[in-house]
């Protein structure tokens, strides 16, 4: 996986990658249906990422795995198909999702006898070997951390549902059946979730003929926006994560960092406490531009004073802090020194082709980043007047 230094993304992954919390968040936001099936403490969680590194700015995600309690009763199904085997156990098949359900039954239908007993049979004829694999239910988080909501976020839950199908295939090439996906949204700005939440909404036109061919699905939104502090429900850690996410995009995020200090407070394990401070203020600090490092020095000051451990812990990352700041000051002068060097030889092959540079022309060349003088360096090659080389 790349690199992430998005602070939103950072926070996330530093959060839902913990177990507690991520166990604690499922318990809150799975199905009481799906509750009752799904083992929570078989939990795995997978930290590659199936973003595209053009969306990290706008995108974050997980991947959880989780196993069934008793397969045949995820799904009423399967007793029937594998009995056809001998083994009530070998072949469960997944189940199904809503978006997934209304689908099948349009589609079932029309579907005549002898192909549902062809389907049936190769559902039933999955490998033994393979057959422990499909006991899982796949929870796919996406978290988008923009200002504003994203209306084609169908497209990229339906693009990891694709690539998840391809991984399971490769790894399993004897399963006949993929185990289901839950996909989550969830989102923290300002303003509500109101995007289409099924995927035949953005299908136009789709007569009822047709609808049976095109995919369908829904997806589970947690949207932090409109919810008071008493609906986010959770152990404190849990809420501690949510709370945080949502304040962050607030007009206030200093003084919701003191309430949100406070409420770190009542973690019991004084070594999560602090890994969940330290966490939070490079968080607020870096995601906010509006809470500096001495702000966040004095509300620590201002909650524990006298304290000498949370002392010792507020050098520590003052520090840290400045550390990353002078490594962070380095690179970025290294940045703009590549980024001066691509403009002079732009500017140079300019001048070659076309002669003298006007200075219009010469300073959008000199403010350009690295990636689009690239693109211009490209185009100069066929271009036949200078302006062509921007358009």
């Amino acid at each position: 996986m790349d690199e992430i230094n998005n602070p939103h993304d950072v926070y996330f992954r530093e959060s839902f990658t913990r177990r507690e919390i991520a166990q604690d968040f499922l318990r809150q936001q799975l199905p009481a249906g799906l509750l009752e099936v799904v083992d929570l403490e078989s939990l795995e969680i997978s930290k590659d990422s199936y973003v595209s590194k053009e969306l990290r700015a706008s995108y974050s995600d997980l991947v959880y795995r989780l196993r069934w309690r008793v397969p045949d009763e995820a799904d009423p199904a399967a007793p029937e198909q594998a009995s056809a085997q001998g083994d009530r156990h070998s072949a469960p098949a997944p189940p199904r999702s809503a978006g997934q359900g209304e689908a099948a039954q349009e589609t079932g239908d029309q579907a005549d006898a002898p192909a549902a007993r062809d389907s049936a049979d190769a559902a039933a004829a999955v490998d033994p070997a393979d057959a422990a694999a499909t006991l899982a239910l796949h929870v796919y988080i996406l978290f988008e951390h923009k200002s504003h909501t994203d209306y084609w976020v169908l497209l990229q839950l339906l693009r990891y549902i694709a690539l998840q199908g391809e991984a399971y295939r490769k790894q399993h090439p004897g399963a006949k059946t993929l185990p289901p996906v839950y996909p989550l949204v969830l989102y923290h700005g300002q303003s509500r979730w109101r995007m289409p939440s099924d995927f035949h909404a953005l299908i136009r036109p789709l007569p009822a003929a047709l609808k049976p061919y095109v995919p369908q699905f829904r997806y589970a939104l947690h949207d932090l926006s409109p919810r008071s502090d008493a609906e986010i429900k959770g152990d404190v850690l849990t809420r501690l994560v949510q709370l945080a996410l949502r304040w962050i995009v607030s007009d206030q995020p200093l003084e919701h960092l003191e309430r949100l200090i406070a409420l770190i407070d009542q973690i019991a394990d004084r070594g999560t406490a602090l890994q969940s401070l330290e966490s939070l203020l490079r968080y607020y600090v870096q995601g906010t531009q509006r809470v500096e490092e001495d702000d966040a020095r004095r509300l620590l000051e201002q909650t524990s004073p006298g304290d000498p451990i949370m002392q010792t812990f507020i050098d520590r990352y003052i520090e840290q802090g400045r550390e990353q700041g002078r490594e962070q000051g380095i690179e970025q002068g290294r940045e703009q020194g590549r980024e001066q060097g691509k403009a002079e030889i732009l500017l140079r092959l300019m001048e070659r082709k076309f002669g003298p540079t006007d200075a219009r022309l010469r300073q959008q060349i000199q403010e350009a980043d690295a990636e689009t003088l690239l693109a211009w360096s490209d185009r100069i090659l066929t271009a036949e007047t200078p302006e062509a080389v921007f358009h």
